[in-house]
């Protein structure tokens, strides 16, 4: 009887490179929500007409693209969660025990992703970049990040050498020192325009603008670099309030600032420059009437439109917090 993999105890591990593509060790891990890196490998008909000798079917394929790369979602965590920002926003400053200060940066790092695949086997890929991640929370629940990941493939080899095996044995995670969710209730209310609003949800997307470079030579991408520009969107649901609805015809800007706390851990969040991109307040039945909120983000050439700041006892460099 084949073996049956369970998803308990997925876990990610993720370690810095400093050459985009050669892979390092993994030292920070995450147990998932929710994982799907792996290679995705397109395959096409040669493009001649030859056929079988009693058949219409056509003889031979090539490969077209080897793409690597998925999505992975976790919990928020006060602690251990310094590394995954860093690979999105790309630069940190501060010191231990905080505030760290993430933000934008020109130009990304990458790093070497390790997914353990449940009780089954683990995948190592290389030369990962984060696309664009989300942290999302709403009234009852634990705040998570969501991150979609482009990667060059898998250590194991690329399509050149695909006799190698690309998953192996999973190895057994060692995750950091603290582990406080971010919840629902560590929130403050959001000030916007030196007014505050009590949130029923939010989601803060930073949509990176990167994208793979296939060129010849090679089945996998080239270095990921930025195809369009960043954007920074910040979606909200309040009890449906008039003056944000005034804001948005008005095109109030304003920096918001919102933040979660418990006891001496502090996560923060200041979306700078924001505007309102849309306010919809519709009424479908007898109930409070609520209001979706989309604030976008903008650079003014010193705030480069997010900074995320993070306050606890753990020591490092803003990476290994």
């Amino acid at each position: 009887m084949s073996s049956i993999y369970l998803g308990r105890n997925a876990a990610i591990g993720v370690g810095e490179e400093s050459t985009w593509g050669t892979a390092v060790s993994r030292g920070n891990w995450r147990p998932l929500i929710s994982g799907s890196l792996q290679r995705t490998i397109t395959k096409t008909p040669r493009p001649s007409l030859l056929t079988g000798p009693a058949s219409a079917m056509r003889r031979g394929r090539v490969i077209e693209v080897d793409e690597c790369g998925g999505s992975y979602s976790i919990e928020c965590t006060y602690e251990n969660i310094g590394l995954f920002i860093y690979l999105l926003t790309g630069t940190v400053a501060g010191s231990t025990p905080g505030p760290w200060t993430y933000s934008l940066a020109s130009a990304l790092p990458s790093s070497t992703m390790e997914f353990v695949r449940g009780t089954g086997s683990g995948e190592v890929l290389e030369g990962c970049v984060a696309a664009s991640g989300t942290f999302a929370v709403s009234a009852g629940g634990v705040m998570t990040y969501e991150s979609e990941v482009i990667a060059q493939t898998s250590v194991e080899g690329g399509a050149e050498s695909p006799s190698v095996a690309p998953r192996s044995a999973a190895v057994t995670p060692s995750y950091g020192t603290g582990d406080t969710p971010v919840l629902h209730s560590h929130a403050s209310q959001l000030n916007f325009a030196t007014v505050n609003y009590d949130l029923i949800d939010m989601s803060l997307t930073l949509n990176n603008g990167i994208a793979r470079r296939q060129l010849l030579g090679s089945a996998v991408t080239a270095e990921p670099l930025r195809s369009d520009f960043q954007s920074v969107e910040l979606s909200v649901t309040v009890e449906v309030q008039d003056a944000l609805y005034k804001a948005m015809i008005d095109d109030t800007a304003s920096d918001i600032t919102f933040n979660f706390t418990s006891g001496s851990l502090i996560m923060a969040f200041t979306v700078h420059n924001a505007y309102i991109m849309d306010a919809t307040d519709p009424v479908s039945s007898a109930g409070i009437v609520t209001q979706s909120i989309t604030f976008g983000g903008e650079s003014d050439g010193t705030n480069e439109g997010l900074a995320i700041t993070v306050t606890n006892a753990v020591a490092g460099d803003g990476k290994d917090n």
